[in-house]
């Protein structure tokens, strides 16, 4: 065995045993959160306002907004706040017609007008909320009826600050939808797990919560208003970072789930990705940039041996060595998540996908932090 890959071997090692760590931690952290069922007899009596932030979200907004609307929640406890970003189609107009529609739920509509982006808007928003507890989603979205109920539930029984809810993705049932499905998963499976051990390190902005008085008593620009992306992990840190870990929660529940479509091209999907990882310069969690170094570590270690093994044996067989370890350190949280969400096949699928992940994390984690990527028109920054 030639000296250089023997020290190659051993770096790869480490890097495979510091991954494994983690994620076992981060799946402990899944299987010790229980299952929440609503069940109280008691009338909810929380007043909530649900934020909407929309930019050129007019093919999508009016079935969102139809879906909120029939939510099992008490309307007059409800407020959805709709926020324009600047649209430059028929949002703001579609916003307009729909409120007009409904009397029974406070619908209001701000614009953004000097400042951009979700930040600016949640921020904007937060000043006219009248609800104790603030929900955020996202315009492209689906929920079941009883999601505000849910949360809300959850928000009365448990007493956090922050509530995180579970998202998954509507794939279509083609094959680059599926993938989507279980990449996606895996990120919403390691943010529940995170928070399930007290070291939360990933949500989603489509499906979260949080006390409007504990918002208050942020610090600062909790949500680093100089990052483009990040409103939600920015926000859950923030307060993290006041409140403790123990008051920020996941909902563990099927009733709580929302629901996206998946990117129909290759290069919407990329240029997601890319924004997402933009703001981990911006981090400053130790777990955080401990998890995002370890899983970028990994990957890219699988990959690079990957491409050794094209011209020597021993890397091959080294990279199958390192996937198969991966999958297997991925696969109790991921089939478990996947059962909790009722994924069906997710057996098979996992392993199939895995090489598959190996590859886009390894693009994005370096292209996100090298090259300048664009949003909705807009350049991030």
């Amino acid at each position: 065995m030639a000296p250089g890959f023997q020290t190659f071997l051993i770096a790869a090692l480490i890097i495979a045993i510091s991954y494994s760590v983690i994620i076992l931690l981060i799946t402990r952290g899944w299987f010790r959160l229980g299952y929440f069922r609503s069940n109280s007899p008691v009338p909810p009596a929380t007043t909530v306002s649900i934020i909407i932030p929309a930019r050129n979200e007019s093919l999508t907004i009016k079935r969102c907004l139809a879906g909120l609307l029939e939510q099992d929640f008490p309307k007059g406890l409800t407020e959805i706040i709709l926020v324009d970003d600047h649209s430059e189609d028929q949002t703001h107009q579609i916003m307009s017609e729909l409120s007009g529609e409904t009397k029974e739920v406070k619908i209001v509509i701000l614009s953004l007008t000097h400042s951009t982006g979700k930040k600016a808007a949640i921020r904007l928003a937060m000043k006219f909320a009248t609800g104790s507890f603030i929900l955020c989603t996202d315009a492209d979205c689906l929920h079941p009826a009883g999601w505000v109920s849910e949360m809300v539930r959850f928000f009365e029984t448990k007493d956090p600050v922050f509530v995180s809810g579970p998202v998954l993705l509507t794939s279509g049932g083609n094959i680059f939808g599926r993938f989507q499905e279980f990449e996606f998963l895996s990120l919403v499976a390691s943010g529940a797990g995170s928070i399930g051990a007290e070291m939360p390190i990933m949500c989603n902005g489509a499906n979260l919560g949080f006390s409007a008085e504990a918002y208050g008593r942020l610090n600062g620009d909790a949500m680093k208003s100089g990052i483009s992306s990040g409103d939600d992990i920015f926000l859950m840190l923030g307060f993290k970072e006041v409140f403790g870990p123990s008051r920020v929660s996941f909902v563990k529940s099927r009733n709580a789930i929302v629901r996206a479509e998946a990117k129909r091209t290759m290069a919407g999907f990329i240029r997601q990705r890319l924004r997402w990882v933009s703001k981990s310069r911006a981090y400053r969690d130790p777990f955080l940039i401990l998890s995002a170094i370890s899983v970028m570590l990994m990957n890219t270690c699988i990959f690079l041996t990957a491409i050794a093994g094209i011209f020597n044996g021993l890397y091959f067989r080294l990279a199958l060595g390192l996937i198969v370890l991966k999958t297997i350190a991925d696969y109790p949280l991921l089939i478990s998540f996947s059962r909790f969400a009722g994924i069906k096949n997710a057996g098979w699928i996992i392993p199939v996908l895995e090489p598959f992940v190996v590859l886009i994390t390894t693009f994005t984690a370096f292209a996100g932090n090298l090259f300048r990527n664009s949003w909705k028109g807009r350049k991030i920054y």
